[in-house]
Order: C-alpha cells, then sequence, then structure tokens
C-alpha cells in the first residue's frame, strides 16, 4: 500500500484511478500526469519503480494544487465573499442556498442549524 499525502493508495488499482483519491486530482488530471511523466495509462502502482514513484510525487507536488491547499484557498473565498458586501457573502453568512436555488421549500439541508 501507497501513502501519497497522507493518503493510501492500493497496490493493485490503474495508476489513473488510484491518483483520483487525491483531492483535486479527477480522470483527465490524472491521465495529462501519466501522459507528462511517460507513464502507461495501464500501469499499475506494483509496476512502477520507487525512483518513478518518487519523481510522480515531486512532480504532483511541483504542478498540482492538491489537499490542503486547495481545502485552504476555497475556505479563503468564502471568507472574502463573507467580508464584502456581497450577496453570496450575505447568503454564505445566514446559512443559505447561495447560487440561487429556491427556499421556500427545498433548502432543508442548507438551513438547518449545524451543531
Amino acid at each position: 500500500m501507497l501513502t501519497i499525502f497522507r493518503k493510501k493508495i492500493l497496490n493493485d488499482k490503474k495508476l489513473v484511478y488510484a491518483l483520483c483519491v487525491l483531492y483535486g486530482i479527477n480522470k483527465v488530471k490524472a491521465t495529462i500526469i501519466c501522459k507528462n511523466m511517460s507513464i502507461s495509462l495501464n500501469a499499475k502502482i506494483d509496476d512502477l519503480t520507487n525512483s518513478k514513484l518518487v519523481q510522480l510525487v515531486n512532480y504532483i507536488k511541483t504542478n498540482c494544487i492538491i489537499e490542503d491547499f486547495l481545502y485552504k484557498n476555497k475556505y479563503d473565498d468564502i471568507e472574502r465573499y463573507k467580508q464584502n458586501t456581497s450577496v453570496k457573502g450575505f447568503r454564505h453568512r445566514n446559512s443559505l442556498p447561495v447560487r440561487g436555488q429556491r427556499t421556500h421549500t427545498n433548502a432543508r439541508t442548507r438551513k438547518r442549524v449545524k451543531i
């Protein structure tokens, strides 16, 4: 079992699907990473050598925004909306749906009191 960025990845998975475990990497981005690293799309993690795995991790660190950095960017954007006098900030502050959904009937999960 391989651990990348505190996420455990099974060895028997194909690399394209295994990288999708990381927040911020989907199948398209994983295929681009494999092509840039000149790794076969059908390669499994067991097939890769240790040096290739180290190169892969370094490539992801330098070229992709993933995990904690992406969560922090998302949180900072929401906080910026809250501090501004924007409509999105108002709706975030009051726990209302932000993207135009109706609130008369369908917003129970968003309007519920968070504990």
